[in-house]
């Protein structure tokens, strides 16, 4: 391992570290030093509860079922595969208590995993909770992968691919090959990216800017890589991301194996999950039948109390004994059949966390691919390419980073990514040029400020707005609030902003939008980078009754790969100090104004924004263009 290489990899250690540390001390405060009436409140914990179902799931690892009474509603924190702590109270001190993992999560009711070999008996009792924990898992997997970098021999693929992305070396040049491909569902830069990943030795990029057709590209890249025998691993960070090409893959007729938490599958590729494929063998009735014995064992076992003699004691080793030997037994059985289903498959697809799981250990694959790869941390990365030869990093770094809280380590390069990393290093990346989504006045400003003008829009779309749109102002507006006394406000306990006027303003010009005539009724986002104005829009809009067609309202980050035929944005800020904070990541505006189809309107304050560099350039390109509207016109 060259001196480069470790300096760097030890380097991003210890960001890792800062970060680690950030978010132990952040949920310590939340959750170690308030009641639990304050943590319910904050929704941190489940109390009090009831568990109206238990068993056994797979790998015969003891689950309970818990329920959550609440008369008025109340969002929490809990997420399928997050740590938790089941708890009993008396008299406000925890007297039992044991961890698990969330299943699923649906409504006022969670499966939880126990990290136990047997259901305890106080879990039916009174008083009980349920605390969720602070999550270090990802951050031990991150760290166990980036360790193993340092480990790596210097005849491995993993010390190669290190050596690219940190060290001297530059990726191979592509092959030349004469291989004629049926690549006629795509456009000659789509084409350009799939012929250089099959060409590629070791790692290519595709760059593939919002609308350009990313996925559609990996799909064929993934179908040339399958016709060739190869076995493939495609990740994500995100679930939603992998099962989106999942479903893509399936629709082909790919083996696809999903592996992943069945409650953060989405229900169309529930069919490719690894637990619906082994279960649909006929061996798994037989794992079904040994579990249930097994199940009877423990049941007649915990029939026998304290006050029993030497005879009832045996009897009781035996089932308990008996039911283990069973257990053991389906495992065998079921890790078999888990081997087999994974051995046959022509493509894995999971999270890059899940890349790390117990089914994928010692595994080695020809090809993995990295989808949203801009979105992910370099550790989260390698816990996915220290398992393959080849690696295709696809994404936007003008998109939305990693999400890093601590801002020390933000600054030290927590959050460059990979895909960074080669825009800036790397000779040659595959550009996707044509967008499909946006009409081409919505493309333009963020076409110019990120993609260097590289950007074009297919004809299909480059004029296409609403159907009762005459003008072209009908397709970008920007409201201006400044000089209207629109203050941006903080609730109370919360480093979030709002602004309830700026709501107002979105909801009068939407109101003669809801009362058109569409021969097909539009799509419609609202959207905000403050989660207290999502929070703060969706609550007065579920107020109101009968709108015509469902509006969707979403913080910025949590839309990215979204998109509607209408957007609102509403930037929130407004204050005579020139302070816009998150407004000032233009990544995140980027997403937010490309997320549009046929129409934008952005509502803010020009006073506030227009100090900053990328805003007043935008303002000046809406002004120019005579898109530019008061908030005054909407004020009655």
């Amino acid at each position: 391992m060259t001196e480069r290489i470790r300096n760097q990899v030890v380097h991003w250690l210890e960001c890792l570290e800062i970060e680690r540390i950030h978010q132990q001390d952040e949920f310590s405060v939340l959750l170690n030093e308030q009641p639990v009436t304050k943590r319910v409140d904050e929704g941190f914990c489940w109390y009090p509860i009831h568990v109206p179902s238990t068993g056994y799931a797979i790998g015969e690892q003891p689950y309970v079922v818990v329920e959550f009474r609440r008369g008025e509603k109340n969002e929490d924190h809990f997420q399928s595969g997050q740590p938790v702590r089941l708890f009993r109270l008396d008299r406000d001190e925890v007297i039992n208590e044991c961890k698990g993992i969330i299943h699923w999560k649906n409504k006022g009711q969670m499966k939880i995993i126990l990290h136990l070999k047997d259901i305890p008996d106080w879990v039916f009792e009174s008083h009980i909770g349920v605390d969720l924990l602070y999550d270090e898992r990802t951050f031990n997997q991150m760290e166990k992968a980036m360790k193993a970098l340092l480990k790596s021999k210097s005849n491995s693929s993993t010390y190669r691919l290190a050596d690219i992305f940190y060290g001297e070396k530059l990726p191979a040049e592509p092959r030349a090959t004469k291989e004629e491909r049926s690549l006629s569902g795509l456009n000659d830069s789509q084409k350009q990216a799939v012929n250089h990943a099959l060409q590629s030795e070791d790692v290519s990029v595709i760059h593939g800017p919002p609308g350009t057709g990313k996925t559609t590209t990996l799909k064929y890249l993934i179908k040339e890589l399958v016709s060739r025998g190869d076995q493939i691993l495609v990740t994500a960070p995100s679930n939603a991301a992998v099962d989106w090409i999942t479903a893509l893959l399936h629709r082909e007729e790919v083996n696809v194996v999903r592996i992943g938490h069945l409650s953060r599958i989405d229900n169309e590729v529930v069919d490719c999950s690894l637990e619906s494929k082994v279960f649909s063998r006929d061996e798994a009735k037989q794992i079904k039948k040994v579990r249930l014995q097994a199940e009877e064992y423990r049941r007649q076992a915990g029939k026998y109390k304290r006050n029993f003699g030497p005879e009832e004691r045996n009897t009781r080793r035996e089932l308990y004994r008996e039911a283990r030997e069973l257990s053991d037994w389906a495992r065998e059985i079921e890790d078999r059949i888990i081997e087999q289903v994974i051995d046959g498959a022509e493509v894995v697809s999971c999270t890059l966390s899940g890349a790390d799981g117990r089914y994928l250990r010692g595994r080695k694959f020809k090809v993995c691919i990295i989808d949203e790869a801009s979105q992910a941390l370099q550790g989260a990365c390698w816990l996915a390419m220290i398992k393959a030869d080849r690696v295709v990093l696809a994404g936007d770094p003008y998109q939305l980073p990693p999400t890093v809280k601590s801002h020390e380590a933000d600054k030290k390069g927590l959050s460059s990514t990979l895909l960074d990393i080669a825009v800036e290093k790397f000779p040659k990346l595959s550009l996707l040029n044509i967008q499909y989504r946006m009409n081409s006045r919505i493309m333009e400003f963020s076409n110019r400020w990120f993609y260097g003008g590289a950007l074009k829009a297919h004809e299909e779309v480059a004029d296409h707005m609403l159907e009762s749109a005459g003008d072209a102002r009908s397709v970008i507006e920007f409201i201006d609030t400044a000089g209207c006394g629109f203050e941006e406000k903080q609730p109370p306990e919360s480093r979030s902003y709002f602004n309830k006027d700026e709501y107002l303003i979105i909801r009068e010009h939407l109101d003669p939008l809801l009362h058109q005539s569409f021969l097909e009724s539009p799509t419609v986002g609202i959207l905000s980078p403050y989660s207290a104005q999502v929070r703060f829009m969706r609550e007065s809009m579920e107020e109101e009754q009968d709108l015509p067609f469902p509006v969707s309202i979403k913080t910025i980050d949590s839309f990215q790969g979204q998109e509607k035929d209408i957007i609102y944005i509403s930037l929130v800020r407004s204050n005579d100090r020139g302070e816009i904070g998150f407004l000032k990541d233009y990544r995140r505006m980027n997403v937010a104004m490309t997320r549009a189809r046929k129409k934008l309107v952005l509502i803010g304050d020009s006073a506030t924004i227009a100090r900053d560099r990328f805003y007043s350039r935008l303002l000046d390109y809406i002004e120019e263009r005579g898109w530019y509207r008061t908030a005054w016109e909407f004020m009655r």
